[in-house]
Protein backbone atom coordinates (compact mmCIF):
# COMPACT_ATOMS: atom_id res chain seq x y z
CA UNK A 1 0.00 0.00 0.00
CA UNK A 2 1.46 3.17 -0.78
CA UNK A 3 2.30 5.76 2.05
CA UNK A 4 -0.40 8.06 3.16
CA UNK A 5 2.05 10.20 5.14
CA UNK A 6 3.64 12.20 2.74
CA UNK A 7 4.54 15.39 3.74
CA UNK A 8 2.54 18.53 2.59
CA UNK A 9 3.56 21.66 1.55
CA UNK A 10 4.42 24.07 5.24
CA UNK A 11 1.67 26.37 6.02
CA UNK A 12 3.04 29.80 6.86
CA UNK A 13 1.75 29.97 10.80
CA UNK A 14 -0.22 33.31 11.53
CA UNK A 15 1.83 33.89 14.31
CA UNK A 16 5.16 33.56 11.75
CA UNK A 17 3.00 36.52 9.84
CA UNK A 18 2.63 38.26 13.15
CA UNK A 19 6.14 38.11 14.17
CA UNK A 20 7.16 39.87 9.93
CA UNK A 21 5.06 42.29 10.72
CA UNK A 22 6.99 43.32 13.79
CA UNK A 23 9.95 43.00 12.25
CA UNK A 24 8.84 45.27 9.73
CA UNK A 25 7.65 48.08 12.24
CA UNK A 26 10.90 47.25 13.82
CA UNK A 27 12.78 48.06 11.09
CA UNK A 28 11.07 51.34 10.54
CA UNK A 29 11.56 52.66 14.53
CA UNK A 30 15.83 51.82 14.02
CA UNK A 31 16.07 53.79 10.72
CA UNK A 32 19.61 54.95 9.67
CA UNK A 33 21.07 56.36 6.70
CA UNK A 34 20.13 53.34 4.30
CA UNK A 35 18.05 54.02 1.30
CA UNK A 36 15.39 51.43 2.56
CA UNK A 37 11.77 51.83 1.49
CA UNK A 38 10.26 51.27 4.92
CA UNK A 39 6.64 51.59 4.20
CA UNK A 40 6.79 49.48 0.99
CA UNK A 41 7.87 46.75 3.77
CA UNK A 42 5.24 47.55 5.94
CA UNK A 43 2.53 47.50 3.82
CA UNK A 44 3.90 44.25 2.48
CA UNK A 45 4.06 42.51 5.58
CA UNK A 46 0.75 44.01 6.29
CA UNK A 47 -1.17 42.47 3.48
CA UNK A 48 0.50 39.10 4.05
CA UNK A 49 -0.97 39.47 7.76
CA UNK A 50 -4.74 40.54 6.25
CA UNK A 51 -4.35 37.19 4.19
CA UNK A 52 -3.08 35.01 6.43
CA UNK A 53 -5.91 36.29 9.19
CA UNK A 54 -8.37 35.51 6.26
CA UNK A 55 -7.30 32.47 5.87
CA UNK A 56 -6.82 31.02 9.56
CA UNK A 57 -10.69 32.61 9.45
CA UNK A 58 -11.84 30.43 6.92
CA UNK A 59 -10.00 27.20 7.71
CA UNK A 60 -11.83 27.16 11.56
CA UNK A 61 -14.74 27.71 10.05
CA UNK A 62 -14.41 24.94 7.11
CA UNK A 63 -13.44 22.73 9.92
CA UNK A 64 -16.52 23.22 12.34
CA UNK A 65 -19.34 23.37 9.53
CA UNK A 66 -17.39 20.26 7.76
CA UNK A 67 -17.65 18.28 11.26
CA UNK A 68 -20.35 19.62 13.43
CA UNK A 69 -23.23 17.42 11.51
CA UNK A 70 -24.85 15.04 13.89
CA UNK A 71 -24.44 11.00 13.42
CA UNK A 72 -28.07 10.85 12.09
CA UNK A 73 -28.50 14.09 9.87
CA UNK A 74 -31.87 13.04 8.62
CA UNK A 75 -32.90 16.52 6.94
CA UNK A 76 -35.00 14.78 4.32
CA UNK A 77 -38.69 13.63 4.89
CA UNK A 78 -38.50 10.16 3.57
CA UNK A 79 -42.24 9.63 3.30
CA UNK A 80 -44.17 6.46 4.65
CA UNK A 81 -44.13 3.48 2.83
CA UNK A 82 -46.17 -0.58 2.52
CA UNK A 83 -44.23 -3.24 4.42
CA UNK A 84 -43.32 -4.92 1.04
CA UNK A 85 -41.36 -1.97 0.44
CA UNK A 86 -40.10 -1.78 3.77
CA UNK A 87 -39.06 -5.58 3.97
CA UNK A 88 -37.59 -5.51 -0.28
CA UNK A 89 -34.45 -4.00 0.67
CA UNK A 90 -33.36 -6.23 3.01
CA UNK A 91 -29.53 -7.24 2.88
CA UNK A 92 -28.25 -10.34 4.88
CA UNK A 93 -26.25 -10.02 7.47
CA UNK A 94 -22.50 -10.94 6.19
CA UNK A 95 -20.42 -11.90 9.51
CA UNK A 96 -16.59 -11.59 8.90
CA UNK A 97 -16.14 -13.55 12.54
CA UNK A 98 -19.14 -15.94 12.90
CA UNK A 99 -21.69 -14.34 15.37
CA UNK A 100 -19.40 -11.73 16.19
CA UNK A 101 -19.15 -9.02 13.86
CA UNK A 102 -20.46 -8.28 10.84
CA UNK A 103 -18.61 -6.73 7.09
CA UNK A 104 -20.11 -3.14 6.67
CA UNK A 105 -19.96 -2.57 10.29
CA UNK A 106 -18.14 -0.46 12.48
CA UNK A 107 -16.76 -2.24 15.96
CA UNK A 108 -14.70 -0.80 18.93
CA UNK A 109 -12.57 -3.21 20.66
CA UNK A 110 -11.64 -1.98 23.69
CA UNK A 111 -9.33 -3.37 26.24
CA UNK A 112 -7.17 -1.91 29.32
CA UNK A 113 -3.34 -2.04 28.79
CA UNK A 114 -2.05 -5.33 28.13
CA UNK A 115 -5.19 -7.64 27.82
CA UNK A 116 -3.36 -8.13 23.97
CA UNK A 117 -5.46 -5.82 22.08
CA UNK A 118 -2.80 -5.89 18.85
CA UNK A 119 -2.32 -9.83 19.24
CA UNK A 120 -6.18 -10.53 19.17
CA UNK A 121 -6.34 -7.73 15.91
CA UNK A 122 -3.21 -9.85 14.53
CA UNK A 123 -4.71 -13.22 15.18
CA UNK A 124 -8.46 -11.89 13.50
CA UNK A 125 -5.95 -10.49 10.54
CA UNK A 126 -3.98 -13.61 9.56
CA UNK A 127 -7.46 -16.08 10.00
CA UNK A 128 -8.86 -13.99 7.88
CA UNK A 129 -6.37 -13.75 5.15
CA UNK A 130 -5.89 -17.34 5.67
CA UNK A 131 -9.62 -18.61 6.04
CA UNK A 132 -9.18 -20.54 9.50
CA UNK A 133 -11.44 -20.44 12.26
CA UNK A 134 -11.00 -18.21 15.37
CA UNK A 135 -12.37 -19.96 18.37
CA UNK A 136 -14.13 -22.39 16.10
CA UNK A 137 -16.33 -19.80 14.75
CA UNK A 138 -15.73 -19.09 10.81
CA UNK A 139 -13.99 -16.62 9.48
CA UNK A 140 -15.06 -14.98 6.12
CA UNK A 141 -12.11 -15.34 4.18
CA UNK A 142 -10.35 -11.97 2.48
CA UNK A 143 -8.02 -9.76 2.38
CA UNK A 144 -7.14 -7.45 5.16
CA UNK A 145 -5.59 -3.80 5.59
CA UNK A 146 -4.14 -3.69 9.00
CA UNK A 147 -3.59 0.64 10.10
CA UNK A 148 -0.31 -0.13 12.39
CA UNK A 149 -0.34 3.59 14.26
CA UNK A 150 0.19 3.28 17.49
CA UNK A 151 3.80 1.32 17.64
CA UNK A 152 4.34 -0.09 13.87
CA UNK A 153 7.30 -1.50 15.14
CA UNK A 154 5.89 -3.59 17.89
CA UNK A 155 3.59 -4.80 15.21
CA UNK A 156 5.81 -5.73 12.94
CA UNK A 157 7.63 -7.83 15.65
CA UNK A 158 4.78 -9.72 16.31
CA UNK A 159 3.55 -9.82 12.91
CA UNK A 160 7.02 -12.05 11.90
CA UNK A 161 6.21 -13.86 14.59
CA UNK A 162 2.90 -14.72 13.85
CA UNK A 163 3.79 -16.09 10.22
CA UNK A 164 6.36 -18.40 12.17
CA UNK A 165 4.01 -20.13 14.66
CA UNK A 166 0.82 -19.83 12.56
CA UNK A 167 2.91 -21.25 9.25
CA UNK A 168 2.41 -18.64 7.00
CA UNK A 169 5.14 -16.30 4.98
CA UNK A 170 4.63 -12.50 5.77
CA UNK A 171 6.36 -11.96 2.36
CA UNK A 172 2.69 -13.31 0.45
CA UNK A 173 0.02 -13.58 2.37
CA UNK A 174 -2.90 -10.99 1.74
CA UNK A 175 -2.71 -8.80 4.56
CA UNK A 176 -1.45 -5.04 3.95
CA UNK A 177 -0.13 -2.71 6.78
CA UNK A 178 -0.58 1.28 6.50
CA UNK A 179 3.30 1.90 8.72
CA UNK A 180 2.59 5.17 10.29
CA UNK A 181 -0.82 7.31 11.67
CA UNK A 182 -3.33 9.63 9.10
CA UNK A 183 -5.62 11.88 9.33
CA UNK A 184 -8.55 9.83 7.74
CA UNK A 185 -10.61 13.19 7.17
CA UNK A 186 -7.94 13.83 4.94
CA UNK A 187 -7.08 10.86 3.07
CA UNK A 188 -9.94 8.46 2.98
CA UNK A 189 -9.64 9.08 -1.06
CA UNK A 190 -5.86 7.97 -0.92
CA UNK A 191 -7.04 5.22 1.16
CA UNK A 192 -10.17 4.16 -1.23
CA UNK A 193 -7.34 4.92 -4.21
CA UNK A 194 -4.99 2.06 -2.59
CA UNK A 195 -7.66 -0.36 -1.12
CA UNK A 196 -9.20 -0.27 -4.73
CA UNK A 197 -6.07 -1.37 -6.64
CA UNK A 198 -5.33 -3.84 -4.24
CA UNK A 199 -8.76 -5.57 -4.91
CA UNK A 200 -10.90 -4.14 -2.01
CA UNK A 201 -10.89 -5.97 1.10
CA UNK A 202 -12.83 -7.70 3.60
CA UNK A 203 -11.45 -6.58 6.96
CA UNK A 204 -9.84 -3.36 8.09
CA UNK A 205 -7.78 -2.58 11.10
CA UNK A 206 -7.30 0.48 13.41
CA UNK A 207 -4.68 0.01 15.71
CA UNK A 208 -5.20 2.28 17.79
CA UNK A 209 -7.87 4.84 17.57
CA UNK A 210 -5.64 7.34 19.57
CA UNK A 211 -2.98 7.78 16.99
CA UNK A 212 -5.55 8.26 14.08
CA UNK A 213 -6.86 10.83 16.35
CA UNK A 214 -6.26 14.21 15.20
CA UNK A 215 -8.80 16.29 16.72
CA UNK A 216 -8.10 18.97 20.07
CA UNK A 217 -9.31 17.01 22.99
CA UNK A 218 -10.37 12.90 22.77
CA UNK A 219 -12.50 13.33 25.77
CA UNK A 220 -14.50 16.06 23.79
CA UNK A 221 -18.13 14.43 22.62
CA UNK A 222 -17.88 16.47 19.77
CA UNK A 223 -14.64 15.53 18.88
CA UNK A 224 -14.73 12.31 19.93
CA UNK A 225 -18.00 11.84 17.80
CA UNK A 226 -16.13 13.67 14.75
CA UNK A 227 -13.23 11.23 14.85
CA UNK A 228 -15.43 7.99 14.81
CA UNK A 229 -17.48 9.25 11.86
CA UNK A 230 -13.58 9.59 10.47
CA UNK A 231 -12.96 5.99 11.24
CA UNK A 232 -16.59 4.84 9.78
CA UNK A 233 -15.96 6.07 6.49
CA UNK A 234 -13.12 2.96 5.98
CA UNK A 235 -16.88 0.51 5.93
CA UNK A 236 -17.40 2.52 2.87
CA UNK A 237 -14.14 0.78 1.14
CA UNK A 238 -13.97 -1.18 -1.61
CA UNK A 239 -15.06 -4.62 -0.87
CA UNK A 240 -17.61 -3.10 2.09
CA UNK A 241 -15.30 -4.55 5.04
CA UNK A 242 -16.11 -4.98 8.41
CA UNK A 243 -13.69 -2.25 10.15
CA UNK A 244 -12.68 -2.78 13.68
CA UNK A 245 -10.64 -0.06 15.80
CA UNK A 246 -8.84 -0.64 19.27
CA UNK A 247 -9.65 2.23 21.86
CA UNK A 248 -8.64 2.54 24.72
CA UNK A 249 -11.28 2.92 28.01
CA UNK A 250 -12.23 5.80 30.15
CA UNK A 251 -9.80 6.93 33.03
CA UNK A 252 -9.46 3.75 35.69
CA UNK A 253 -12.68 1.75 33.99
CA UNK A 254 -13.26 -1.43 35.27
CA UNK A 255 -13.53 -4.68 33.80
CA UNK A 256 -17.23 -3.99 33.64
CA UNK A 257 -17.03 -0.61 32.29
CA UNK A 258 -14.93 -1.07 29.24
CA UNK A 259 -16.29 1.86 27.27
CA UNK A 260 -14.21 3.66 24.97
CA UNK A 261 -13.03 6.94 25.19
CA UNK A 262 -15.10 10.48 23.81
CA UNK A 263 -18.30 10.11 26.44
CA UNK A 264 -21.35 8.64 24.73
CA UNK A 265 -20.49 10.27 21.28
CA UNK A 266 -17.62 7.51 20.12
CA UNK A 267 -20.12 4.80 20.93
CA UNK A 268 -22.92 6.38 19.62
CA UNK A 269 -21.04 6.09 16.36
CA UNK A 270 -20.46 2.34 16.93
CA UNK A 271 -22.71 -0.57 15.59
CA UNK A 272 -20.58 -2.19 18.65
CA UNK A 273 -18.27 -2.07 21.82
CA UNK A 274 -16.16 -5.39 21.52
CA UNK A 275 -14.02 -5.94 24.53
CA UNK A 276 -11.25 -7.84 25.95
CA UNK A 277 -10.88 -8.98 29.57
CA UNK A 278 -8.37 -10.96 31.07
CA UNK A 279 -9.02 -13.41 33.88
CA UNK A 280 -7.39 -16.83 34.93
CA UNK A 281 -4.65 -16.16 32.39
CA UNK A 282 -7.29 -16.08 29.47
CA UNK A 283 -8.39 -13.10 27.20
CA UNK A 284 -12.12 -12.89 26.50
CA UNK A 285 -13.51 -10.97 23.67
CA UNK A 286 -17.10 -9.87 24.58
CA UNK A 287 -18.95 -6.73 24.20
CA UNK A 288 -20.39 -4.25 26.90
CA UNK A 289 -22.17 -1.06 26.28
CA UNK A 290 -23.69 -1.31 22.57
CA UNK A 291 -23.96 -4.38 20.21
CA UNK A 292 -26.29 -4.54 16.81
CA UNK A 293 -27.21 -8.12 16.32
CA UNK A 294 -27.72 -11.01 18.62
CA UNK A 295 -26.10 -11.28 21.69
CA UNK A 296 -23.07 -14.67 21.97
CA UNK A 297 -20.83 -16.78 23.26
CA UNK A 298 -17.14 -15.65 24.33
CA UNK A 299 -14.24 -15.91 22.55
CA UNK A 300 -11.28 -16.91 24.59
CA UNK A 301 -8.12 -16.49 23.39
CA UNK A 302 -4.05 -17.44 25.87
CA UNK A 303 -1.70 -14.54 25.30
CA UNK A 304 1.46 -16.25 24.65
CA UNK A 305 5.47 -14.75 24.78
CA UNK A 306 6.69 -16.66 22.04
CA UNK A 307 10.19 -16.35 19.13
CA UNK A 308 10.86 -16.74 15.66
CA UNK A 309 14.00 -17.77 13.91
CA UNK A 310 14.01 -14.52 12.33
CA UNK A 311 13.13 -12.56 15.24
CA UNK A 312 16.64 -11.05 16.39
CA UNK A 313 17.94 -8.06 17.59
CA UNK A 314 21.11 -6.71 16.28
CA UNK A 315 23.20 -9.32 18.02
CA UNK A 316 21.32 -11.92 16.31
CA UNK A 317 19.89 -12.86 19.79
CA UNK A 318 16.18 -13.96 19.80
CA UNK A 319 13.72 -11.26 20.67
CA UNK A 320 10.45 -12.59 22.72
CA UNK A 321 7.03 -11.51 21.70
CA UNK A 322 3.74 -11.88 22.80
CA UNK A 323 1.07 -13.52 20.54
CA UNK A 324 -2.85 -14.51 20.71
CA UNK A 325 -3.77 -17.98 20.63
CA UNK A 326 -7.90 -18.97 20.85
CA UNK A 327 -8.55 -21.90 22.96
CA UNK A 328 -10.99 -25.29 22.39
CA UNK A 329 -13.62 -25.22 24.77
CA UNK A 330 -11.84 -28.46 26.09
CA UNK A 331 -9.33 -26.42 26.76
CA UNK A 332 -10.64 -23.41 28.40
CA UNK A 333 -12.26 -25.80 30.82
CA UNK A 334 -9.31 -27.07 31.58
CA UNK A 335 -7.64 -23.87 32.22
CA UNK A 336 -10.80 -22.77 34.94
CA UNK A 337 -10.87 -25.70 36.72
CA UNK A 338 -6.78 -25.66 37.48
CA UNK A 339 -7.62 -21.91 38.17
CA UNK A 340 -10.36 -23.25 40.67
CA UNK A 341 -8.44 -25.37 42.26
CA UNK A 342 -5.06 -23.19 42.78
CA UNK A 343 -7.82 -21.33 44.66
CA UNK A 344 -8.88 -23.90 47.19
CA UNK A 345 -5.04 -24.69 47.44
CA UNK A 346 -3.87 -20.95 48.71
CA UNK A 347 -6.84 -20.70 50.50
CA UNK A 348 -6.20 -23.69 52.80
CA UNK A 349 -2.15 -22.78 52.76
CA UNK A 350 -3.62 -19.16 54.28
CA UNK A 351 -5.86 -21.07 56.44
CA UNK A 352 -3.17 -23.39 58.11
CA UNK A 353 -0.69 -20.02 58.07
CA UNK A 354 -2.04 -16.65 57.36
CA UNK A 355 1.59 -15.12 57.56
CA UNK A 356 3.04 -16.95 54.91
CA UNK A 357 4.29 -15.23 51.53
CA UNK A 358 2.91 -16.31 48.54
CA UNK A 359 6.29 -17.43 47.51
CA UNK A 360 5.91 -19.66 50.78
CA UNK A 361 3.04 -21.27 49.20
CA UNK A 362 4.65 -21.88 46.66
CA UNK A 363 7.56 -23.56 47.76
CA UNK A 364 5.27 -25.37 49.74
CA UNK A 365 2.72 -26.58 47.00
CA UNK A 366 5.70 -27.65 44.95
CA UNK A 367 4.78 -24.84 42.11
CA UNK A 368 7.66 -24.35 39.93
CA UNK A 369 7.91 -22.01 37.19
CA UNK A 370 10.32 -22.79 34.01
CA UNK A 371 13.46 -21.48 35.85
CA UNK A 372 12.89 -23.69 38.36
CA UNK A 373 12.36 -21.06 41.14
CA UNK A 374 9.04 -21.39 43.08
CA UNK A 375 6.14 -19.95 41.13
CA UNK A 376 5.56 -16.93 43.37
CA UNK A 377 2.77 -15.56 40.30
CA UNK A 378 0.61 -18.48 40.01
CA UNK A 379 -0.01 -18.32 43.78
CA UNK A 380 -0.38 -14.51 43.76
CA UNK A 381 -2.88 -14.98 40.62
CA UNK A 382 -4.78 -17.22 42.86
CA UNK A 383 -4.66 -15.16 46.25
CA UNK A 384 -5.70 -12.40 44.09
CA UNK A 385 -8.67 -14.32 42.56
CA UNK A 386 -9.85 -15.12 46.08
CA UNK A 387 -9.84 -11.52 46.95
CA UNK A 388 -11.74 -10.31 44.17
CA UNK A 389 -14.11 -12.94 45.06
CA UNK A 390 -14.58 -11.83 48.83
CA UNK A 391 -12.58 -14.61 50.31
CA UNK A 392 -9.50 -12.92 51.44
CA UNK A 393 -8.38 -9.87 52.68
CA UNK A 394 -4.95 -7.96 53.55
CA UNK A 395 -4.68 -6.90 56.73
CA UNK A 396 -1.94 -6.05 59.42
CA UNK A 397 0.41 -7.34 56.88
CA UNK A 398 -0.87 -10.78 56.54
CA UNK A 399 -3.43 -12.56 54.89
CA UNK A 400 -7.05 -12.92 56.35
CA UNK A 401 -9.88 -14.92 55.74
CA UNK A 402 -13.34 -13.54 55.53
CA UNK A 403 -16.35 -15.76 56.48
CA UNK A 404 -17.16 -16.19 52.93
CA UNK A 405 -13.33 -17.57 52.93
CA UNK A 406 -14.03 -19.82 55.97
CA UNK A 407 -16.85 -21.61 53.95
CA UNK A 408 -15.04 -21.96 50.75
CA UNK A 409 -12.48 -23.31 53.11
CA UNK A 410 -14.59 -25.82 54.43
CA UNK A 411 -16.11 -26.42 50.74
CA UNK A 412 -12.50 -27.10 50.06
CA UNK A 413 -11.29 -29.14 52.46
CA UNK A 414 -14.71 -31.28 51.42
CA UNK A 415 -13.52 -31.62 47.62
CA UNK A 416 -10.28 -32.65 48.88
CA UNK A 417 -11.14 -35.58 51.21
CA UNK A 418 -13.90 -36.82 48.24
CA UNK A 419 -11.07 -36.52 45.65
CA UNK A 420 -8.97 -38.48 48.62
CA UNK A 421 -11.00 -41.03 48.98
CA UNK A 422 -12.04 -41.45 44.98
CA UNK A 423 -8.53 -41.80 44.08
CA UNK A 424 -8.40 -44.69 46.81
CA UNK A 425 -11.48 -46.53 45.63
CA UNK A 426 -9.52 -46.56 41.65
CA UNK A 427 -6.53 -47.50 43.22
CA UNK A 428 -7.90 -50.31 45.17
CA UNK A 429 -9.96 -51.68 42.06
CA UNK A 430 -7.24 -51.30 39.96
CA UNK A 431 -5.11 -53.42 42.50
CA UNK A 432 -8.03 -55.99 42.68
CA UNK A 433 -8.24 -56.43 38.48
CA UNK A 434 -4.72 -57.08 37.90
Amino acid sequence: MASLKSPRPRRVELSDLVMEFQGALIDLERGGGEKVDYAAGIATAATRLEAGIQDHVERRVAYRLRFTEPANDNKQYPGIISSAAFVKDFVPPDYALDGVFQSRFFYSLTGTTGTGKTAVLLLLAAATALGMPVGGRDVKPGRVCYLAGENPDDVQMRWIAAGHHLGFDPHSIDVHFLKGATDVSETIELIRKDVEALGGASLVIVDTSAAFFFGDDENSNTDAGRHARNLRQLTTLPGEPAVLVATHPTKNASSDSLLPRGGGAFIAEVDGNLTLTKSDGLVKLHWQGKHRGPDFEPVVFKLESVTAPTLVDSRGRLVPTVLARDMSEKEVGAVKRQAFSDMDAVLLEFDRDPTQSTRDIAERLGWRNKDGEPDRRRAQTAADKAKAQKLLKFEARKWKLTDAGQEAVVDAKARRHAEQQSAEFAERMRRKMG
